[in-house]
């Protein structure tokens, strides 16, 4: 098994002011994304820049709920509610492997992508994975993000349920490469 190093960290926290998109993003395209896909993107974008890598192996993200937002749109507009006009954009920007997806594309990775969905757990699964790969000599580096975003029918339902409703906007790279890491990442199997 071969050591696992953490390399990059970049976290956009509740309360945080909004990064300036507009490096990443024309105004059309800013304007067909949500909140969370912007933040997903730069978050990752700024992670593999601290990296120095160009393009990870895999892009591996974690996610309770998705694009939960661009999921209400589309449901409200499909039952009729609010007189939501049907947009294509929220029903393609719907699915938990979103995310993953539009990160890997922008950055022209043909590597493995894989979302994690395990409310609770999605992103120790995703950094279980990527760790895994590494160590097995699979991949040589990673992607690894953790987004989710919260509106205010999702946080009254966690609130119901008895769940403190977060955000998380968090990417992080990992690699073989012992060269420029942060830290040694241990073995994440639970024993």
């Amino acid at each position: 098994m071969r050591p696992v190093y953490l390399h990059a960290r970049c976290e956009l926290k509740p309360g945080d002011p909004e990064p300036d998109f507009r490096s990443l993003f024309s105004v059309m395209e800013a304007r067909r994304m949500g909140r969370l896909l912007k933040r997903a993107v730069w978050t990752a974008s700024e992670a593999l820049k601290e990296a120095g890598i160009d393009v990870p192996d895999a892009v591996i993200i974690g996610t309770d709920y998705g694009c939960i937002e661009n999921s209400e749109f589309f449901l409200k507009a499909l039952k009729g509610i609010d007189d939501a006009p049907m947009k294509p954009t929220h029903f393609m920007q719907s699915t938990h492997n979103t995310i993953s997806s539009l990160i890997a594309i922008r950055l022209g990775a043909h590597g493995y992508n894989a979302t994690y969905s395990h409310r609770g757990r999605s992103f120790e699964s995703a950094l279980q994975d990527a760790w895994t790969q590494i160590a097995l000599g699979d991949i040589d580096t990673a992607l690894v993000g953790w987004f989710d975003e919260m509106t205010p029918a999702l946080a009254e339902s966690l609130i119901a349920q008895g769940i403190e409703p977060k955000e998380h906007a968090l990417a992080v790279v990992l690699s073989a490469n012992p060269e420029g890491a942060i830290e040694e990442i241990p073995s994440l199997r639970s024993e």
